[in-house]
């Protein structure tokens, strides 16, 4: 009997060689014959889509697949699917229309006769049908209990359940930006885009599967699942945007300069949505700057993606807030990464499952917005897919569950980020002409406020008021009404959790922002102040702008030096706005090499003062909290993006 594998298995099958012989014969030789009909074809019904499988032919190097809603089905009658790659999932089907189909092999000498016909009828299944749905606290909190008895806290989830039935991503598509994501997956693979638009970038085919000999893959697989596993197909859990489109791009195996900037802009006119949940090492304390390269292309996506109105890049805020085993001292935040800072990312920050500030996750003025990543696998993690088989994060089933495709175990802000990535696709659904501006806005105007108690005053908008628990502050000034919107902020959390139901009825009644103005940038600064030593006034200076058009703030960059100052995880680094809104960029801090990495033009982000008017007198205030190192506020400058 032969070994029973899908059919994407085996399209990467060579022809096989053929023997040869010499002598005298003079009879004719019969020419090549094309593969054997493929036999064990087999379809199976889904909601909204039929797989297709069969056992492997020699000599087969790709398949069609032909199918009607009439018996009969032939090479001439019926529709056929060329299966150049995974997955062989027949999608956009209607349930309750029966569906035909035969399988013919490809090989280098022609296409073989069609195999015996199979048939299926999609049936939408009830909403119980995912068996892990119940475990996945992230998309419905009912007070799960985990393994060791800790109870999630009611309510602390997304809030995505409200919003499916208004879409679930149906037409949008994510990139995957990561370490592998496999194909094949019984939970992903009728998400899957076409072969051609997925890459890998250390076997340059279109196979983002990576190497299955490598037990540590299956971040990406991970991820994945997250943003879009399918729903109500009695496989494993759902995502966040169960029906949007998955691309693949697996970029951590071959990550270089240059192939960190093409994944950004690799098959640009596909891509809605590119989610990364990838950046530098954690635990380090160091400054670490994005390259040129990445940079432009982000703004490229940014001006080009999605017809002009912009690809929407979702990044992880970094998971270094505890240090590093070696160093328990060397905290990072989010705004020494410059990629997570960078104004055309939104940064995403984690919580646990009592909607507070998970353990890892990185503070940051750059923070956007938060998602649940929980804490550790003895706890609540969270519930996705994982490679099939022995291979990622769940192996053998210790400590998780029992069928290895899946994993509990999932955290930190690489959990997060493909939640929020899944949310802007329910947003995308909703209202196709968002611009990535409009994205972000509406997902600050809908955050939740956690981690809350008593609200600090009721705005009339934008996000949900939040408590008197330390951290959240209202920016901007005056009374929050319709024409001056505030906006509370947090530096553990961004503007709060977002709400995937608010965030999408809000995108569907939504009137985009005003066109943005040209960036307005100070001139540069140079005060050359001493820092005094171990002192906690430190020294101020000011800039004042005028003149600036920008009445509503959407990000700031400050361009900070102090080059001379022999160990920078001293410094402590405020800005002040006019209206007394302060982000904190840096905080006093050890790190992983020594001396810390000195800060020269290095450039913090700012999301704390969205909204705000730009004119007014700007303070940066710069500390040194520790003894024997001194050094000089040597210069600072101010850029600010907005309307």
């Amino acid at each position: 009997m032969p070994i029973r594998i899908p059919l994407i298995a085996l399209l990467s099958l060579t022809l096989l060689g053929c023997g040869g012989g010499g002598g005298g014969s003079s009879a004719p030789v019969a020419p090549p014959a094309p593969p054997a009909a493929p036999t064990g074809v087999t379809a199976t019904a889904k909601d909204g889509y039929i797989l297709i499988d069969g056992n492997a032919v020699a000599g087969a190097t790709a398949y069609n697949i032909y199918w009607a809603t009439s018996t009969g089905v032939n090479k001439t009658t019926g529709n056929k699917l060329a299966v150049t790659s995974t997955p062989q999932a027949h999608t956009g089907l209607n349930n309750g229309t029966a569906y035909y189909y035969v399988v013919t092999a490809v090989g280098a000498n022609g296409e073989s006769a069609i195999s015996n016909e199979v048939g299926a009828t999609p049936v939408a299944l009830n909403t119980d049908s995912d068996p892990l749905f119940a475990d996945q606290w992230h998309l419905l909190n009912a007070s799960q209990v985990s393994a060791t008895g800790v109870l999630a806290k009611g309510g602390e989830d997304i809030n995505v359940t409200p919003a499916w039935v208004i879409t679930k991503g149906a037409g949008v598509r994510i990139a995957i930006v990561d370490e592998d994501l496999e194909m094949a997956h019984e939970d992903l693979a009728s998400n899957l885009a076409a072969n051609t638009l997925n890459y890998n970038y250390l076997t340059g085919t279109n196979d983002s599967t990576a190497d299955t000999a490598n037990t540590t893959a299956g971040h990406g697989t991970a991820v994945a699942g997250i943003a879009a596993a399918r729903d109500l197909n009695g496989l494993g859990g759902r995502g966040v945007a169960p029906r949007a489109t998955l691309l693949g791009y697996a970029l951590l195996s071959n990550q270089t300069a240059i192939n960190e900037a093409d994944a950004m802009t690799h098959n640009l006119t596909s891509v809605d949505i590119s989610s990364n949940s990838w950046g530098p090492k954690d635990g380090t304390g160091n400054v670490i700057a994005s390259t040129s390269l990445w940079r432009s292309a982000i703004d490229t996506g940014l001006t080009t993606g999605r017809g002009g109105k912009g690809t929407v890049y979702v990044w992880a805020a970094g998971n270094g807030a505890n240090g590093a085993a070696t160093c328990a001292a060397c905290i990072d935040n989010s705004n020494y990464d410059g990629q997570a800072n960078y104004r055309g990312v939104v940064a995403i920050a984690a919580v646990n499952d009592q909607g507070r500030w998970a353990s890892y996750s990185e503070q940051g003025a750059n923070l956007w917005v938060s998602a649940p990543g929980g804490e550790f696998c003895s706890t609540h993690t969270i519930t996705t897919t994982d490679r099939t088989g022995a291979i990622g994060h769940n192996t053998n089933g210790t400590g998780d569950y029992a069928n290895t495709n899946y994993t509990k175990c999932m955290n930190g802000t690489s959990s997060a980020t493909p939640m929020v990535s899944g949310v802007v696709a329910l947003m995308l659904a909703a209202n196709p002409n968002l611009t990535w501006r409009d994205v972000r806005i509406i997902l600050a105007q809908t955050a939740r406020a956690n981690d809350a108690g008593t609200c600090l005053t009721a705005p009339v908008a934008p996000n949900p008021c939040p408590a008197t628990s330390t951290g959240w502050i209202l920016n901007g000034s005056g009374a929050p009404s319709a024409t001056n919107i505030r906006y509370y902020f947090n530096h553990n959390y961004g503007f709060g959790v977002v709400d995937a139901a608010a965030a999408v009825t809000a995108a569907q009644g939504w009137t985009n922002v005003a066109t943005e103005k040209t960036p307005y940038t100070t001139a540069l600064a140079s005060p050359g102040l001493a820092i005094p030593d171990n002192n906690t006034t430190g020294v101020s200076h000011p800039i004042p702008v005028t003149g600036s058009g920008i009445t509503s703030i959407e990000w700031v960059e400050i361009t900070f030096s102090a080059a001379d100052h022999p160990y920078a995880g001293d410094l402590d680094i405020t800005l002040t706005s006019p209206s007394g809104s302060v982000s904190q960029l840096a905080k006093k801090h050890s790190c992983e090499a020594n001396p810390c990495t000195a800060y020269n033009s290095w450039v913090f982000g700012s999301a704390v003062h969205l909204g705000e008017v730009a004119d007014g007198t700007w303070m940066l205030t710069v500390k040194d909290l520790s003894l024997n190192d001194i050094g000089t506020f040597q210069s600072w400058k101010l850029k600010f993006y907005g309307h």
